[in-house]
């Protein structure tokens, strides 16, 4: 039996890496410009006092299936960086609660619905070393599953300060998740099976995972079907010698 040539293969990985980014940034240039020109036709329609609900409404879902296309496109960059090795976690320290209140008014710019995030806190705030970008990263897919699948009830996150670590729940009162389910969330391209019919890459976990672990956290996932999901993060906070 023949066996593989290693050069070979990694050649083949860095130009299927190198498709994917480029393929990745072209869709993402006529996307903004779309973005552009929606705005100015809302603009106009504002000036010339001709905009109503109609008009509002769908201007508004173009823009919010455009927000889901750019971050399917966000998801496929980046685990395309992680396969690939070149993600680099900066760390520094990061005031959650102030990131949390930024990430909940972009969402409720692009939210197609009238659900608001309702956020909890509890303690005292204590900042986290933490790559800010990979933490804004975490927090907004999970917050966007919580939107996605919530129900009746608002989506809700809850920062929790406790005496040595910070715990961030979020949770909706989705389908929930089936347990056979469960050991596979976290990987590449899985879906649950309950999903059909709703939109999404199956990257977003996987990506959460990795940007978890390199940040020296921890995520578990509490489900039922039929009543809902929570994830749950961890990161301890910094020591002396950190701040220092």
């Amino acid at each position: 039996m023949d066996t593989a040539n290693p050069v070979d293969n990694n050649a083949l990985l860095n130009k299927a890496s190198s498709i994917v980014a480029i393929t990745a940034h072209e869709f993402k240039t006529p996307l903004s410009t779309i973005t552009a020109v929606v705005d100015l036709i809302a603009a106009k329609l504002q000036a010339d006092g001709l905009m109503n609900s109609f008009y509002e409404k769908n201007l508004s879902r173009i823009t919010s299936e455009i927000f889901s296309l750019n971050n399917m496109l966000d998801e496929m960059l980046t685990i395309n960086n992680i396969l690939s090795g070149s993600i680099e976690t900066k760390k520094m320290v990061v005031a959650v609660e102030s990131k949390l209140h930024t990430i909940k008014e972009q969402f409720q710019s692009f939210s197609r619905n009238d659900k608001i995030l309702q956020i909890n806190i509890t303690g005292t705030p204590v900042p986290i070393f933490v790559s800010p970008v990979q933490l804004t990263h975490i927090l907004t897919n999970l917050i966007s599953n919580a939107f996605k699948y919530s129900r009746e009830n608002d989506p809700v996150i809850h920062l929790h300060y406790k005496e040595k670590e910070l715990e961030i729940s979020i949770a909706d009162d989705g389908i929930g998740i089936p347990e056979e389910d469960l050991p596979h969330l976290f990987e590449p391209y899985y879906r649950g099976s309950n999903t059909g019919g709703i939109s999404g890459s199956g990257l977003g976990l996987a990506i959460v995972k990795t940007f978890v672990t390199a940040n020296d956290g921890n995520i578990t996932v509490h489900s039922k079907p039929g009543e809902g999901t929570v994830f749950t993060l961890t990161f301890r906070y910094p020591d002396s010698k950190t701040n220092s």
